[in-house]
Protein backbone atom coordinates (compact mmCIF):
# COMPACT_ATOMS: atom_id res chain seq x y z
CA UNK A 1 0.00 0.00 0.00
CA UNK A 2 1.45 3.35 -1.04
CA UNK A 3 1.77 6.06 1.58
CA UNK A 4 0.19 9.04 -0.20
CA UNK A 5 -3.41 8.42 -1.20
CA UNK A 6 -4.31 8.78 -4.90
CA UNK A 7 -0.68 9.54 -5.85
CA UNK A 8 1.13 8.07 -8.84
CA UNK A 9 4.58 6.50 -8.35
CA UNK A 10 6.15 9.61 -9.87
CA UNK A 11 4.34 11.92 -7.43
CA UNK A 12 5.07 9.58 -4.52
CA UNK A 13 8.77 9.81 -5.31
CA UNK A 14 8.61 13.60 -4.89
CA UNK A 15 6.94 13.44 -1.47
CA UNK A 16 8.92 14.37 1.64
CA UNK A 17 6.89 12.06 3.86
CA UNK A 18 9.98 10.01 4.98
CA UNK A 19 11.48 13.19 6.48
CA UNK A 20 8.16 14.03 8.13
CA UNK A 21 7.91 10.57 9.72
CA UNK A 22 11.52 10.61 10.91
CA UNK A 23 11.41 14.04 12.54
CA UNK A 24 7.93 13.74 14.03
CA UNK A 25 8.33 10.23 15.45
CA UNK A 26 11.87 10.83 16.72
CA UNK A 27 11.24 14.10 18.53
CA UNK A 28 7.83 13.12 19.84
CA UNK A 29 9.26 9.90 21.27
CA UNK A 30 12.07 11.85 22.96
CA UNK A 31 9.57 14.32 24.39
CA UNK A 32 7.33 11.56 25.79
CA UNK A 33 10.35 9.88 27.40
CA UNK A 34 11.45 13.15 29.03
CA UNK A 35 7.96 13.89 30.36
CA UNK A 36 7.73 10.33 31.73
CA UNK A 37 11.02 10.83 33.60
CA UNK A 38 9.71 14.10 35.00
CA UNK A 39 6.59 12.32 36.21
CA UNK A 40 8.67 9.61 37.90
CA UNK A 41 10.83 12.18 39.70
CA UNK A 42 7.89 14.27 40.88
CA UNK A 43 5.71 11.32 41.95
CA UNK A 44 8.16 8.67 43.18
CA UNK A 45 11.22 10.63 44.32
CA UNK A 46 10.14 14.12 45.34
CA UNK A 47 6.56 13.04 46.12
CA UNK A 48 5.26 16.50 45.28
CA UNK A 49 3.23 17.06 42.11
CA UNK A 50 2.63 20.71 41.26
CA UNK A 51 0.43 22.66 38.87
CA UNK A 52 3.32 22.99 36.44
CA UNK A 53 3.53 19.19 36.19
CA UNK A 54 -0.12 18.90 35.20
CA UNK A 55 0.24 21.71 32.65
CA UNK A 56 3.28 20.08 31.05
CA UNK A 57 1.34 16.80 30.85
CA UNK A 58 -1.48 18.62 29.06
CA UNK A 59 1.06 20.20 26.71
CA UNK A 60 2.62 16.79 25.99
CA UNK A 61 -0.78 15.30 25.14
CA UNK A 62 -1.45 18.16 22.72
CA UNK A 63 1.96 17.57 21.13
CA UNK A 64 1.28 13.86 20.64
CA UNK A 65 -2.09 14.61 19.03
CA UNK A 66 -0.58 17.27 16.77
CA UNK A 67 2.22 14.91 15.74
CA UNK A 68 -0.32 12.21 14.91
CA UNK A 69 -2.26 14.68 12.78
CA UNK A 70 0.94 15.67 10.95
CA UNK A 71 1.61 12.03 10.09
CA UNK A 72 -1.98 11.61 8.94
CA UNK A 73 -1.75 14.78 6.87
CA UNK A 74 1.33 13.43 5.09
CA UNK A 75 -0.88 10.66 3.70
CA UNK A 76 -3.11 13.26 2.05
CA UNK A 77 -0.43 15.45 0.51
CA UNK A 78 1.75 17.08 3.17
CA UNK A 79 5.27 16.87 1.78
CA UNK A 80 4.26 17.78 -1.77
CA UNK A 81 4.10 21.08 -3.62
CA UNK A 82 0.50 22.09 -4.21
CA UNK A 83 0.96 21.48 -7.95
CA UNK A 84 1.65 17.76 -7.33
CA UNK A 85 -0.91 17.24 -4.58
CA UNK A 86 -3.79 15.01 -5.78
CA UNK A 87 -6.94 17.08 -6.13
CA UNK A 88 -9.01 14.27 -4.60
CA UNK A 89 -7.12 14.79 -1.35
CA UNK A 90 -7.89 18.50 -0.93
CA UNK A 91 -10.79 18.27 1.55
CA UNK A 92 -9.22 15.56 3.74
CA UNK A 93 -5.92 17.46 3.76
CA UNK A 94 -7.70 20.68 4.78
CA UNK A 95 -9.72 18.99 7.56
CA UNK A 96 -6.59 17.58 9.22
CA UNK A 97 -4.75 20.87 8.77
CA UNK A 98 -7.58 22.75 10.48
CA UNK A 99 -7.85 20.19 13.30
CA UNK A 100 -4.15 20.55 14.15
CA UNK A 101 -4.21 24.32 14.69
CA UNK A 102 -5.67 24.46 18.23
CA UNK A 103 -3.47 21.56 19.40
CA UNK A 104 -0.36 23.31 18.13
CA UNK A 105 -1.26 26.57 19.88
CA UNK A 106 -2.20 24.75 23.11
CA UNK A 107 1.05 22.78 23.05
CA UNK A 108 3.39 25.75 22.69
CA UNK A 109 1.37 27.75 25.22
CA UNK A 110 1.47 24.89 27.72
CA UNK A 111 5.23 24.64 28.17
CA UNK A 112 5.51 28.42 28.55
CA UNK A 113 2.84 28.41 31.27
CA UNK A 114 4.53 25.45 32.97
CA UNK A 115 7.80 27.36 33.11
CA UNK A 116 6.12 30.39 34.68
CA UNK A 117 4.43 28.18 37.29
CA UNK A 118 7.80 26.58 38.04
CA UNK A 119 9.29 30.02 38.70
CA UNK A 120 6.44 30.84 41.07
CA UNK A 121 6.93 27.54 42.91
CA UNK A 122 10.65 28.24 43.34
CA UNK A 123 9.96 31.73 44.68
CA UNK A 124 7.43 30.32 47.19
CA UNK A 125 5.84 33.63 48.26
CA UNK A 126 9.16 35.48 48.41
CA UNK A 127 10.12 38.49 46.30
CA UNK A 128 6.58 39.78 45.71
CA UNK A 129 7.62 42.16 42.95
CA UNK A 130 9.21 39.39 40.90
CA UNK A 131 6.18 37.13 41.47
CA UNK A 132 3.83 39.84 40.22
CA UNK A 133 5.95 40.26 37.10
CA UNK A 134 5.84 36.50 36.44
CA UNK A 135 2.07 36.50 36.84
CA UNK A 136 1.74 39.37 34.36
CA UNK A 137 3.86 37.49 31.81
CA UNK A 138 1.90 34.27 32.37
CA UNK A 139 -1.53 35.87 31.93
CA UNK A 140 -0.43 37.93 28.93
CA UNK A 141 1.07 34.84 27.30
CA UNK A 142 -2.13 32.82 27.76
CA UNK A 143 -4.38 35.60 26.47
CA UNK A 144 -2.24 36.35 23.41
CA UNK A 145 -1.96 32.68 22.42
CA UNK A 146 -5.66 32.17 23.05
CA UNK A 147 -6.34 35.10 20.75
CA UNK A 148 -4.06 33.56 18.12
CA UNK A 149 -5.95 30.27 18.38
CA UNK A 150 -9.29 31.99 17.84
CA UNK A 151 -7.88 33.78 14.79
CA UNK A 152 -6.75 30.47 13.29
CA UNK A 153 -10.14 28.87 13.96
CA UNK A 154 -12.27 31.77 12.68
CA UNK A 155 -9.90 32.81 9.92
CA UNK A 156 -12.49 32.19 7.23
CA UNK A 157 -16.06 33.33 6.77
CA UNK A 158 -17.94 31.03 6.78
CA UNK A 159 -15.75 28.97 9.14
CA UNK A 160 -16.22 25.75 7.16
CA UNK A 161 -14.28 27.28 4.28
CA UNK A 162 -11.15 26.47 6.34
CA UNK A 163 -11.70 22.72 5.77
CA UNK A 164 -13.82 22.98 2.61
CA UNK A 165 -11.71 25.39 0.53
CA UNK A 166 -14.14 25.47 -2.42
CA UNK A 167 -16.92 26.89 -0.24
CA UNK A 168 -17.82 30.46 -1.32
CA UNK A 169 -16.52 33.05 1.13
CA UNK A 170 -13.33 34.81 2.19
CA UNK A 171 -10.39 34.21 4.54
CA UNK A 172 -7.68 36.28 6.16
CA UNK A 173 -4.36 36.15 4.35
CA UNK A 174 -2.28 33.25 5.67
CA UNK A 175 1.01 35.11 5.44
CA UNK A 176 -0.19 38.03 7.59
CA UNK A 177 -1.76 35.69 10.16
CA UNK A 178 1.35 33.52 10.44
CA UNK A 179 3.70 36.50 10.69
CA UNK A 180 1.73 38.00 13.59
CA UNK A 181 1.49 34.69 15.46
CA UNK A 182 5.19 33.96 14.92
CA UNK A 183 6.13 37.40 16.26
CA UNK A 184 4.03 36.83 19.41
CA UNK A 185 5.63 33.42 19.96
CA UNK A 186 9.16 34.77 19.52
CA UNK A 187 8.59 37.60 22.01
CA UNK A 188 7.26 35.31 24.74
CA UNK A 189 9.93 32.66 24.11
CA UNK A 190 12.65 35.23 24.72
CA UNK A 191 11.00 36.71 27.82
CA UNK A 192 10.08 33.43 29.51
CA UNK A 193 13.37 31.62 28.97
CA UNK A 194 15.44 34.64 30.09
CA UNK A 195 13.08 35.41 33.00
CA UNK A 196 14.68 32.95 35.51
CA UNK A 197 18.27 34.14 35.01
CA UNK A 198 18.12 36.84 37.75
CA UNK A 199 16.29 34.38 40.01
CA UNK A 200 18.92 31.67 39.55
CA UNK A 201 21.71 34.19 40.08
CA UNK A 202 20.34 35.04 43.53
CA UNK A 203 19.75 31.44 44.66
CA UNK A 204 22.15 30.03 47.27
CA UNK A 205 23.23 26.92 45.34
CA UNK A 206 26.48 25.48 44.06
CA UNK A 207 27.98 27.71 41.36
CA UNK A 208 28.39 24.81 38.93
CA UNK A 209 24.75 23.83 39.32
CA UNK A 210 23.71 27.46 38.97
CA UNK A 211 25.61 27.81 35.68
CA UNK A 212 24.18 24.51 34.41
CA UNK A 213 20.61 25.62 35.10
CA UNK A 214 21.21 28.96 33.40
CA UNK A 215 22.61 27.13 30.37
CA UNK A 216 19.52 24.90 30.18
CA UNK A 217 17.17 27.89 30.17
CA UNK A 218 19.27 29.69 27.59
CA UNK A 219 19.06 26.58 25.41
CA UNK A 220 15.33 27.20 25.48
CA UNK A 221 15.97 30.09 23.14
CA UNK A 222 16.34 27.38 20.49
CA UNK A 223 12.55 27.43 20.33
CA UNK A 224 12.87 31.05 19.24
CA UNK A 225 15.04 29.91 16.34
CA UNK A 226 12.31 27.42 15.43
CA UNK A 227 9.74 30.22 15.38
CA UNK A 228 12.01 32.30 13.16
CA UNK A 229 12.45 29.36 10.78
CA UNK A 230 8.67 28.94 10.66
CA UNK A 231 8.39 32.60 9.74
CA UNK A 232 10.90 32.12 6.92
CA UNK A 233 8.86 29.21 5.56
CA UNK A 234 5.90 31.51 4.96
CA UNK A 235 7.75 32.78 1.90
CA UNK A 236 8.14 29.22 0.61
CA UNK A 237 4.44 28.52 1.11
CA UNK A 238 3.55 31.63 -0.86
CA UNK A 239 5.66 30.37 -3.79
CA UNK A 240 4.99 26.62 -3.88
CA UNK A 241 2.14 25.96 -1.46
CA UNK A 242 4.31 23.34 0.28
CA UNK A 243 3.92 23.74 4.04
CA UNK A 244 6.13 20.76 4.95
CA UNK A 245 8.91 22.70 6.66
CA UNK A 246 6.41 25.00 8.37
CA UNK A 247 4.81 21.95 10.00
CA UNK A 248 8.16 20.32 10.82
CA UNK A 249 9.58 23.42 12.49
CA UNK A 250 6.37 23.69 14.50
CA UNK A 251 6.78 20.08 15.64
CA UNK A 252 10.42 20.69 16.55
CA UNK A 253 9.55 23.87 18.45
CA UNK A 254 6.85 22.21 20.53
CA UNK A 255 8.67 18.95 21.36
CA UNK A 256 12.01 20.61 22.12
CA UNK A 257 10.31 23.28 24.23
CA UNK A 258 8.50 20.66 26.34
CA UNK A 259 11.67 18.56 26.73
CA UNK A 260 13.82 21.52 27.81
CA UNK A 261 11.15 22.57 30.28
CA UNK A 262 11.41 19.13 31.93
CA UNK A 263 15.21 18.95 32.21
CA UNK A 264 15.63 21.14 35.36
CA UNK A 265 13.14 18.94 37.22
CA UNK A 266 15.29 15.84 36.56
CA UNK A 267 18.10 17.03 38.86
CA UNK A 268 17.22 14.52 41.65
CA UNK A 269 17.42 11.66 39.15
CA UNK A 270 20.84 12.79 37.91
CA UNK A 271 22.03 13.10 41.52
CA UNK A 272 20.78 9.59 42.34
CA UNK A 273 22.63 7.95 39.45
CA UNK A 274 25.75 10.01 40.11
CA UNK A 275 25.91 8.91 43.75
CA UNK A 276 25.13 5.30 42.86
CA UNK A 277 27.86 5.22 40.19
CA UNK A 278 30.31 6.91 42.56
CA UNK A 279 29.61 4.32 45.25
CA UNK A 280 30.21 1.31 43.02
CA UNK A 281 33.33 2.93 41.54
CA UNK A 282 35.01 4.14 44.73
CA UNK A 283 32.96 2.97 47.71
CA UNK A 284 34.07 -0.66 47.99
CA UNK A 285 37.78 0.02 47.52
CA UNK A 286 37.62 2.94 49.96
CA UNK A 287 35.99 0.79 52.65
CA UNK A 288 38.52 -2.01 52.17
CA UNK A 289 41.33 0.53 52.50
CA UNK A 290 39.78 1.98 55.65
CA UNK A 291 39.36 -1.52 57.08
CA UNK A 292 43.01 -2.37 56.48
CA UNK A 293 44.11 0.92 58.01
CA UNK A 294 41.97 0.25 61.08
CA UNK A 295 43.46 -3.24 61.43
CA UNK A 296 46.99 -1.85 61.29
CA UNK A 297 46.07 0.73 63.90
CA UNK A 298 44.73 -1.99 66.22
CA UNK A 299 47.91 -4.05 65.77
CA UNK A 300 50.13 -1.01 66.43
CA UNK A 301 48.16 -0.13 69.58
CA UNK A 302 48.50 -3.69 70.88
CA UNK A 303 52.25 -3.68 70.31
CA UNK A 304 52.57 -0.34 72.08
CA UNK A 305 50.65 -1.65 75.08
CA UNK A 306 52.83 -4.79 75.26
CA UNK A 307 56.03 -2.72 75.06
CA UNK A 308 54.77 -0.40 77.79
CA UNK A 309 54.02 -3.33 80.08
CA UNK A 310 57.50 -4.83 79.62
CA UNK A 311 59.22 -1.53 80.39
CA UNK A 312 57.03 -1.02 83.47
CA UNK A 313 57.82 -4.49 84.79
CA UNK A 314 61.54 -3.95 84.18
CA UNK A 315 61.48 -0.63 86.04
CA UNK A 316 59.62 -2.16 88.98
CA UNK A 317 62.29 -4.87 89.40
CA UNK A 318 65.40 -2.82 88.65
CA UNK A 319 66.39 -2.67 92.39
CA UNK A 320 66.37 -6.46 92.89
CA UNK A 321 69.87 -7.70 92.09
CA UNK A 322 68.94 -11.36 92.35
CA UNK A 323 66.47 -11.13 89.42
CA UNK A 324 68.06 -9.75 86.26
CA UNK A 325 65.76 -11.34 83.72
CA UNK A 326 62.03 -11.58 83.76
CA UNK A 327 62.05 -14.47 81.33
CA UNK A 328 65.45 -16.22 81.55
CA UNK A 329 66.28 -18.46 78.63
CA UNK A 330 68.03 -21.75 78.49
CA UNK A 331 70.98 -22.53 76.30
CA UNK A 332 68.79 -23.39 73.34
CA UNK A 333 67.22 -19.95 73.38
CA UNK A 334 63.81 -21.14 74.61
CA UNK A 335 62.03 -19.64 77.55
CA UNK A 336 62.69 -21.47 80.78
CA UNK A 337 60.20 -21.55 83.55
CA UNK A 338 61.58 -20.11 86.74
CA UNK A 339 59.91 -19.93 90.06
CA UNK A 340 59.10 -16.38 90.92
CA UNK A 341 59.38 -15.23 87.27
CA UNK A 342 56.75 -13.23 85.44
CA UNK A 343 55.05 -14.52 82.25
CA UNK A 344 53.33 -11.78 80.16
CA UNK A 345 50.82 -12.90 77.52
CA UNK A 346 49.28 -10.47 75.00
CA UNK A 347 46.36 -11.58 72.84
CA UNK A 348 45.52 -9.44 69.79
CA UNK A 349 42.21 -9.98 68.00
CA UNK A 350 42.01 -8.31 64.58
CA UNK A 351 38.69 -8.21 62.74
CA UNK A 352 38.23 -6.48 59.39
CA UNK A 353 34.68 -5.93 58.26
CA UNK A 354 33.93 -5.11 54.61
CA UNK A 355 30.73 -3.18 54.55
CA UNK A 356 28.53 -4.46 51.78
CA UNK A 357 27.10 -2.11 49.24
CA UNK A 358 23.43 -1.34 48.77
CA UNK A 359 21.26 -4.44 48.60
CA UNK A 360 17.85 -4.81 46.99
CA UNK A 361 18.13 -1.37 45.38
CA UNK A 362 18.31 0.48 48.71
CA UNK A 363 20.86 3.17 49.45
CA UNK A 364 22.33 4.00 52.83
CA UNK A 365 20.51 6.85 54.51
CA UNK A 366 23.25 9.35 53.82
CA UNK A 367 23.27 8.39 50.12
CA UNK A 368 19.52 8.56 49.63
CA UNK A 369 18.20 11.63 47.85
CA UNK A 370 15.82 13.60 49.98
Amino acid sequence: MQWVHNASPEVLAKSQYPSILGVVLGLTGLMVFTVALRGYVRVAMVKAVGKDDWVILFSAICSVIYSGLCIGQSRWGLGLDIAFRPKENLNNYSVINFAGRPFYMAGITGFKVALCLSYLRILNKSNKTYRKFVWVILITCVLSHLGGTLVLIFQCKPVKKSWLPKTPGSCLRNDVTFYVLAAITIIFDCIIFILPIPLLYSLQINIRRKIALMAVFLLGLFTTICSIMRMVQIITIAKTGNSTMLVLWGTIEMNVGISLTCIPTLAPLFTYFKEKTSYYTHGASRERTNGSANAMQVLKSARDRASTERWRDRDNNSDTSSQKEILPTDQRGGAKEKKGGIMATVTVDIKVEDTEGPRNGELRREERWT
